[in-house]
């Protein structure tokens, strides 16, 4: 599977009402699956991984106070 190969499926998953998730659940249940995966991943995944969940809070933050 490629990166263009997953961002389909993210497209198809929007499109097809499948990720009808707030952002609050969302950032919470991603930090809470990268706590407990935190120990056996390599350094470069654990930053890229803390990238993605600080943009799901910023996301969330923005939206909140709107």
């Amino acid at each position: 599977m490629t990166a263009d190969d997953v961002i389909t499926v993210f497209e198809q998953m929007n499109a097809e009402g499948r990720a009808d998730y707030s952002l609050d659940d969302t950032c919470a249940g991603f930090a809470g699956w990268l706590a407990e995966a935190w120990e056996r991943l390599p350094a470069q995944d654990i930053a890229l991984l803390t990238a993605v969940g600080a943009v799901l809070w910023r996301e969330g933050f923005a939206l909140r106070q709107k």
